[in-house]
């Protein structure tokens, strides 16, 4: 069975045949061990664990390439090394090949979790990154009868040109959320940006008449009032926080050469993204699209509007900035039906790791219960998060 066809989906969360999860699961489980083989060959060891980093323990820039391309020779793939930067571990690099092959044709829509449930859909958006394989083991850890989407951004689509407002950005994936499933009610999770995005899809839903389940921020700011916030701590720490400078310690000399200029030419590209959106340009041509660039001007020029229901914030409880933070993150003059908050252990960026992955997956099953009983959709289980890891 080749890769596409063991993992090709329908066209909707009904459209799982019973017992069909269970063989993605080995097909998945037969690729990750394919690639186990390869990565301990690469980084010579006798094996390696699925959530070690590559360029943490052996790997190199030098043997990152070499490794790929034995990898799309065994499983007949077109990856680059910059899918390996993206996913540098066992476990993102299988989920990563999974996403590509259960993707919605031409849609933004990625099934992460085919099934015949019956709750209302979850719909998890993306980060600043574009990509949603993070959402993967969260998903795993809710309801087994809880169907969930991740909504992968709309520039990495390919051939297609990348649009540079939220608002647009939103319509689109609408328009992806209503032919996956076309009726509400629709339960929304947006991580980082994300938040900003489910937001926007929430009041775009709401004006056409939908429903909206739960609305979950998961550690969004309000971009509108971070505007204004001043950076804290050591110089040092502000300058590599801001330039993303934190994984240079993991390239050697010339590596670290290539790392900065990559980094120069990414901001000088967000300069012609502002540039672009300030004169009213809303697309870019696919072959200049950086998505992380677009998505971060997307966010810093999209102008918040009041939101007619509740906002559920999931927050960080450690911010390694030490920023003065509002509790709300100063949602509340802006959500009209209040904002509920669920703090969570660590920072920003380990919310979707140990241990605040069971948290994350406790508090959001609570949330969702709670949204369904109140949209007249509650199952009879007491809560919502699944003993399967």
């Amino acid at each position: 069975m080749s890769i596409e066809n063991a993992y090709r989906g329908g066209n909707s969360w009904q459209d799982m045949k019973p017992g069909e999860e269970h063989q993605e699961e080995r097909t998945r489980a037969e690729i990750a061990s394919k690639i186990s083989e390869i990565w301990a060959r690469a980084v010579e060891r006798p094996e390696v664990d699925e959530h070690s980093d590559f360029y943490f323990h052996g790997g190199n820039h030098f043997l990152a390439p070499v490794m790929m391309q034995c990898i799309n020779e065994e499983l007949g793939l077109e990856l680059t090394v910059r899918d390996l930067e993206q996913a540098r571990t066992i476990a993102k690099l299988t989920d990563l090949i999974y996403f590509e092959q259960t993707r919605i044709d031409r849609s933004t829509v990625v099934p992460l979790r085919h099934m015949r449930g019956s709750l209302p859909p979850l719909f998890i958006v993306h980060g600043v990154g574009g990509n949603v394989l993070g959402f993967y083991s969260l998903a795993r850890c809710l309801d087994a009868d809880q169907p969930v989407y991740g909504i992968q951004a709309q520039s990495l689509l390919p051939g297609r040109e990348a649009l540079l407002g939220l608002e647009q950005m939103a319509a689109e994936y609408v328009a992806d959320m209503r032919a996956a499933c076309p009726e509400g009610p629709y339960h929304l999770l947006g991580f980082s940006f994300g938040g900003l995005v489910a937001y926007e899809i929430a009041q775009q839903l709401r004006a056409a008449g939908l429903e909206v389940g739960l609305l979950g921020m998961l550690d969004t700011r309000q971009p509108e009032w971070m505007r204004g916030v001043p950076m804290r701590g050591p110089i040092h720490r502000r300058i590599l926080w801001r330039l993303h400078l934190l994984y240079l310690r993991t390239h050697r000399r010339k590596g670290r050469l290539r790392y900065l200029w990559r980094r120069l030419r990414e901001r000088i590209q967000r300069v012609n993204y502002m540039y672009a959106a300030n004169k009213g340009a809303g697309k870019v041509a696919s072959s200049v699209r950086n998505v992380r660039e677009i998505n971060y001007v997307a966010g810093v020029s999209y102008r918040v509007q009041p939101y007619p229901g509740k906002v559920t914030l999931f927050r960080a409880e450690h911010d390694p900035n030490e920023q003065p933070l509002p509790p709300d993150l100063n949602w509340g003059q802006f959500a009209l039906g209040g904002v509920e908050i669920k703090d969570l252990p660590g920072d920003h960026g380990r919310l979707l790791y140990q241990p605040g992955l069971d948290a994350l997956a406790a508090e959001l099953g609570e949330a969702l219960h709670e949204a369904d009983s109140e949209s007249g959709q509650a199952s009879s289980l007491p809560g919502r998060v699944s003993m399967e890891i």
